[in-house]
């Protein structure tokens, strides 16, 4: 067995006891800002229904740093607690410099999620001068496909010339997200080729999942077979990848079977959300994955204190039994998927709207 393997069996082995004490312990690790809902695509499958304004009642910049001013006074460890931005668009926001400038006065370490058609040099310089450690775009097949999900000509063609930049600059980490679809599904090769020639070396697949715009569109949401379709062209090619530098993953979206789940993914599935992920909206609402419903949000940054409401509103997030409901009642895998990830909660049916769990019983 290699080094990579051995250590992957470990982590594997020990993860029962790792998310018992993470969950006991709950220390608050990454923390997303939404700092706006602008964008400037019309993405098909937009969970948020951004658009190309703001949205009323969003946080002024001078509230956003005012929050960075609370945490920098309130977090003892910073390096301990990342901070990702996001929206909508991040680099739509008008004053973004600003709030990075209070984000560095702090001394947190920070990343951002970017639909990639603003990367131009001038402000990826902008963001490297500002210690920017983490940056994850969006490419969602090639060129029609990815510009047809994203709803504006062209945006294949800015993301691939903004990942050459950031490919070259000092960033620590650089990924790629691609939303699966049946559009797209056969051209994830052809993707891989383009990232590799850019010089990006991790790219992370997710399932595109029926909620918000998606919710009804079938165009968008993959068959049960081209499910298992997409998780055995990832493990397949995981194994041609090994030894090259380049990770490749199956998101964290959803739990799959052991086995599945160690040949698709370089972690155990654990969702995390309001565990030791948390978010504070556009609005100010207190949540914890921004791409859970709004309806399990917690409080607000303009009414509350945040990290009284991380210790004593979020143990709803850390035990999980009210999520047993529906097919999870009776289910065998409960005590290691507990209702699944968080984001495929329907709070109106009050129940988990994709299991892939069972798909994989259906069709394997």
């Amino acid at each position: 067995m290699s080094e990579s393997r051995f250590s992957g069996a470990l982590r594997r082995a020990a993860h029962p006891i790792y998310r018992r004490l993470e969950t006991t312990v709950h220390p608050l690790r990454y923390l997303f800002l939404e700092i706006t809902q602008r964008c400037n695509l019309n993405c098909l499958h937009c969970g948020s229904d951004c658009g190309r304004q703001a949205r009323p009642g969003e946080l002024t910049t001078d509230e956003w740093i005012d929050f960075v001013h609370y945490l920098g006074a309130r977090v003892k460890k910073k390096k301990g607690l990342f901070l990702v931005i996001t929206g909508g668009e991040p680099l739509c926001h008008p004053e973004l410099p600003r709030i990075l400038d209070a984000i560095n006065e702090h001394g947190f370490p920070y990343g951002m999620v970017t639909n990639g058609y603003l990367l131009g040099d001038r402000t990826v310089a902008t963001l490297v001068d500002r210690g920017i450690s983490s940056i994850t775009v969006s490419l969602d097949g090639m060129r029609d496909s990815h510009d047809w999900l994203r709803g504006v000509p062209g945006s294949f063609d800015r993301a691939v010339a903004g990942l050459r930049i950031l490919a070259k600059q000092p960033i620590r980490f650089l990924d790629v997200v691609t939303c699966s679809n049946p559009r797209n599904l056969t051209e994830l090769p052809a993707v891989l080729e383009i990232l590799q020639d850019a010089g990006v070396r991790r790219w992370r697949i997710f399932s595109i999942f029926p909620k918000g715009r998606a919710k009804d569109n079938e165009e968008l949401l993959l068959t049960d077979e081209q499910l298992v379709v997409l998780l055995d062209w990832i493990r397949d090619t995981r194994t041609k990848l090994e030894g090259t530098g380049f990770t490749l993953d199956f998101s964290c979206e959803g739990y799959l079977p052991a086995a599945v789940d160690h040949a698709v993914r370089n972690e155990p599935y654990f969702c995390r959300a309001g565990i030791c992920i948390g978010s504070v909206l556009c609005d100010g609402a207190i949540g914890a994955c921004p791409n859970i419903t709004r309806d399990l949000v917690q409080g607000n940054i303009r009414d509350d204190d945040f990290l009284t409401v991380w210790e004593e509103r979020f143990e709803r997030f850390r035990n999980r039994e009210w999520m047993k409901t529906d097919n999870c009642i009776d289910c065998g895998e409960w005590n290691r998927c507990k209702g699944n990830s968080l984001h495929l909660w329907d709070n109106d049916e009050k129940r988990t709207v994709l299991c892939y769990h069972r798909i994989l019983l259906k069709n394997t």
